[in-house]
């Protein structure tokens, strides 16, 4: 597991997203996938029970199953409680600090959706890249779970190193990221990857906005 640098940097996280018990042993490699670069984040060595089993289906119709951090919404899976086995990270950012989390999502172009089942959809967010003609054709994408950006953000300056055009922490630059995990009935996470600044809380997910880093199950 990487080392942190300050005690202010490791609370961030554990009081932000708390880690699952026995982690150890997280690692973020370069791998050709379908003839792309990608950086691949791997969790093989958590504990078992922090971690999903291969096949295990993270979405449905073409977004992450709904879900708050400590259960599901409705009878969706809890997909907070563990890591994946292995998942891709997306080359590039979608959207500038200017999408709602209902957009991010592919939900909708914008308004909002009470539906814990996500039954209507939108070529917005991490459902358009992953379109015909668009940066991540050939896959499919989502938006990452709480836990999943944690780990995106412990492994922030290899995704940098990876994706040198395009980091996910720039210098001077607040980006906040959505996670897909939701807080309450009108609300979801972020991470803001601002350098010496790393913030994460809640925000509004139909009226306020942030950024995605989409990521694709390996």
């Amino acid at each position: 597991m990487m080392s942190f640098n300050t005690c202010s940097i490791l609370w961030t996280v554990l009081f932000c997203f708390g880690l699952p018990s026995g982690v150890f042993g997280q690692h973020i490699q370069k791998e050709t996938v379908g003839g792309k670069t990608y950086a691949v984040i791997y969790a093989d060595s958590l504990a078992g029970a922090a971690q999903w089993g291969s096949g295990v289906k993270m979405m449905r119709d073409g977004t992450t199953i709904r879900h708050q951090v400590s259960k599901g919404n409705g009878a969706n899976l809890s997909v907070n409680d563990r890591i994946p086995f292995r998942f891709i990270v997306a080359s590039e950012d979608v959207g500038n600090n200017d999408e709602n989390w209902m957009v991010a999502q592919g939900v909708n172009d914008g308004g909002r959706d009470d539906n814990p089942y996500f039954t209507t959809t939108a070529d917005t967010g991490c459902r358009l890249y992953g379109k015909s003609g668009q940066p991540g054709a050939g896959r499919t994408w989502r938006v990452p779970t709480q836990r999943e950006l944690q780990l995106m953000w412990m492994f922030r300056e290899a995704i940098g190193v990876i994706y040198k055009d395009k980091p996910m922490e720039e210098a001077g630059k607040a980006k906040r990221y959505w996670t897909s995990t939701e807080k309450g009935t009108d609300n979801a996470w972020f991470f803001d990857f601002t350098p010496g600044k790393p913030h994460c809380d809640t925000q509004d997910r139909r009226t306020a906005t942030g950024m995605v880093r989409c990521v694709s199950d390996y």
